[in-house]
């Protein structure tokens, strides 16, 4: 069994969500003074790879300690949705047609924009965060129909940009959008659709999410695979920086 790392690094340098905190990293002990090193750090919960979690967007929602391995590994697919493009709506049959996709899979989702990340081929945290594609309400839909166990996407976010605060923190990247998509942003995304993939996390569906995957996944497009997600298991936790890991037989 071939382990595929579906993992971004980070460090200081990466990049935040819009608005959020950078991660710091400092030494406390050193190994020329105290004889080994050990080092102290400080970060949000969402940057880099990271899971979203249930509390994340659902107060009474379980904490990270409290979900099991059996909701984090499992069977999935990881599909190719690269054509969509910047700014573009996704819908199920941009996935159906590419692979055999199960009830109760993990669903993995390659825009392309990994290549984005302040690592990749062509680093630009602006297109990375802000210009995107996402879902339809109809790709919601069909999520809650297929219950899958979780998401996972290599972009800022698994809803679109502009149903989130991008639009309003971006108002000229909302203004391009707006141009490429050839209607009001508020017709498209009406304020009841807000996070409309973040308010998966209730229950019944409790449908979370990794967001800011990469690493090898253009490896292993549009195939069945084991796929797991090793988050902190912390008390109290709403999300938690993560290693996600493919597994091909």
């Amino acid at each position: 069994m071939k382990p595929i790392d579906l993992t971004q690094p980070w460090g200081i340098e990466t990049p935040p969500w819009p608005g959020g905190k950078s991660a710091i990293i400092k030494y406390a002990h050193r190994i020329s003074f105290d004889g080994y090193s050990e080092q102290e750090l400080t970060y949000p919960t969402h940057i880099g790879t990271h899971l979203d979690g249930p509390l994340h967007f659902d107060s009474a929602g379980r904490d990270l300690a409290s979900i099991g391995m059996d909701k984090l590994f499992g069977e999935g697919v990881i599909v190719d949705i690269s054509e969509v493009g910047p700014y573009g709506i996704y819908k199920p049959e941009d996935f159906t047609n590419k692979v055999e996709i199960k009830k109760g899979d993990i669903l993995i989702i390659n825009t392309g924009f990994h290549k984005y990340w302040h690592t990749g081929e062509t680093p630009d945290e602006v297109a990375y965060f802000a210009k995107h594609p996402g879902p339809h309400f109809e790709f919601r839909d069909w999520c809650m129909k297929m219950n899958f166990k979780w998401l996972g996407v290599d972009c800022g976010s698994a809803d679109h940009p502009m149903n989130t605060s991008i639009r309003q923190i971006l108002p000229l990247v909302a203004k391009e959008a707006t141009k490429k998509l050839g209607k009001p942003l508020e017709d498209i995304f009406p304020a009841e659709m807000d996070h409309m993939m973040h308010k998966l996390f209730k229950q019944p569906y409790e449908m979370i999410h990794v967001e800011n995957m990469g690493g090898e996944i253009d490896s292993i497009l549009n195939s069945r695979i084991l796929i797991g997600c090793f988050p902190l298991k912390t008390i109290g936790g709403e999300s938690s920086p993560c290693r996600v890991v493919a597994f091909k037989q």
